[in-house]
């Protein structure tokens, strides 16, 4: 059979050079528009680290001193405290939160680009050797009375996929928790948990440096929208100074418990609760679920759009390459009714007339997808996929990246994706005239032609 038919496509070298140059132009036009698509659609398979489902953020807004609503007595240091105290009670006493955390600038996720929120960090003053320096960025829970901690409302986990060990931390002093790749980078194969690390923020021509010291590591977070897991540091700290500054900077966010229902909650939330939750001259502004927020983050920066954009663009590419291989066989295959004639004459079923130019199809569109892999790869490997930002990344991408990221894999699924949507098309395009061919008997075949 394989050699029948390549008897039969060399035969017809002629013809089939421009239908072979024309599926090697298709493969690659097609793989390089299925990755972008492949992307968006497995973005949502990327592990997080986190849970923000049912879980909602509310922040503050002040009245100034030139508001009608300004009231002087309360703003001092103590009255804030104590006001904020009493909102914090309130709170604690709503039957449909399980538990909560305050919130110091964005959460888990809350940030579009990797430009923004990093720092360098290095082990400890004492061994700043280069291998020990990379970047992490920061998400900080703030301690005030009796909240609770990020990791229970986010269900954060630690390495081990358990809850994380909060009983280290007495709330006195900062300390640091810090994801698995992070602890991997600093400290190798060694027991980050009471180490010390190093924060050093530049400032126009000030260098600020913190120093914490690690109490837990952490499921790798993907701390940036559409990114894999990257170094983060959970910060957790007791607020023990109160004024204006501090807390116009706060959040809370919330979890609620296990059955309630979300939309009827946010009805109650808004109507009822929202005028209640004042404190000196702050008052609570807006109300939003993690997931909104998120939301709201790629339409500020158009990442929404820009994924729309990608959608069409590329959907358009390969309807234009349906279209194209389609309509190729559909010609060729009209071309040749002399020669389907002739098959049936002598014999030819037309299960096997069909079975002939469909696996025709097949063998040419194999091979020119074949040809094709050696340029898809030095695309990959020029455009940086096999080793993105060495000078920044120290840890292999294969350590923390999904598994859609991994150079191999992703380029196998995608190659995969393309070679069976190249060869559905070119099989559609080669059997259905030929099978409106040879439901002619043999002379009107000939007659056509």
């Amino acid at each position: 059979m394989i050699t029948k038919l390549l008897h039969q496509i060399w035969n017809e070298r002629r013809e089939n050079a421009w239908l072979f140059l024309e599926l090697f132009i298709v493969s690659l036009f097609v793989w390089l528009a299925i990755d972008p698509v492949f992307n968006l659609v497995s973005r949502n398979s990327v592990h997080k680290g986190y849970d923000c489902t049912n879980v909602y953020n509310f922040y503050f807004s002040e009245h100034h001193q030139k508001s009608p609503k300004y009231k002087e007595e309360y703003d001092s240091d103590d009255g804030i405290r104590e006001s904020y105290t009493q909102m914090l009670k309130l709170l604690e006493t709503l039957p449909e939160i399980e538990s909560y955390y305050i919130s110091h600038g964005n959460g888990p996720g809350q940030v579009a680009k990797p430009v923004y929120s990093i720092n360098t960090v290095m082990r400890d003053e004492s061994e700043q050797a280069e291998s020990n320096t990379t970047t992490a960025s920061f998400c900080h829970s703030v301690e005030i009375g009796n909240s609770d901690d990020i990791f229970k409302v986010l269900r954060i986990k630690d390495s081990l996929k358990r809850d994380v060990d909060t009983s280290k931390h007495t709330g006195k002093d900062a300390g640091a928790y810090i994801t698995k790749c992070l602890a991997t980078e600093l400290f190798g194969s060694e027991e980050p948990v009471g180490k010390d690390i190093v924060s050093v923020k530049h400032s126009g021509e000030h260098t600020l440096k913190e120093k914490y010291t690690v109490l837990g590591v952490l499921d790798n977070i993907q701390q940036h929208l559409y990114h894999d897991a990257e170094n983060v540091i959970v910060i957790t700290y007791r607020l023990n100074r109160f004024n204006r500054y501090r807390l116009a900077n706060l959040s809370i966010n919330f979890r609620l418990k296990d059955g309630v229902d979300a939309p009827s909650f946010e009805k109650k939330f808004r109507e009822e609760i929202m005028p209640r939750l004042t404190f000196g001259n702050f008052y609570c502004s807006h109300f939003l679920s993690y997931e909104q927020v998120l939301t709201d983050i790629e339409h500020g920066y158009g990442i929404t759009n820009a994924f729309r954009q990608n959608i069409v663009l590329s959907s358009f590419a390969l309807l234009c390459a349906l279209l194209g291989i389609v309509g190729t066989f559909w010609v060729r295959a009209v071309a040749r009714r002399q020669e389907i004639g002739i098959m049936q004459s002598i014999g030819a079923t037309r299960s096997a007339i069909v079975r002939q130019f469909a696996a025709e199809a097949l063998m040419l569109t194999t091979v020119a997808f074949m040809l094709a892999l050696p340029l898809l790869m030095h695309k990959v490997y020029v455009n940086g996929f096999a080793e993105p930002a060495a000078e920044i990344i120290k840890t292999p991408i294969s350590a923390t990246a999904a598994w859609r990221n991994r150079p191999v894999p992703h380029f196998i699924i995608v190659s995969a994706i393309s070679y069976l949507f190249i060869v559905a098309i070119s099989i559609i395009g080669a059997v259905i005239p030929t099978f409106a061919t040879v439901r002619k008997s043999p002379a009107d075949a000939l007659r056509d032609e």
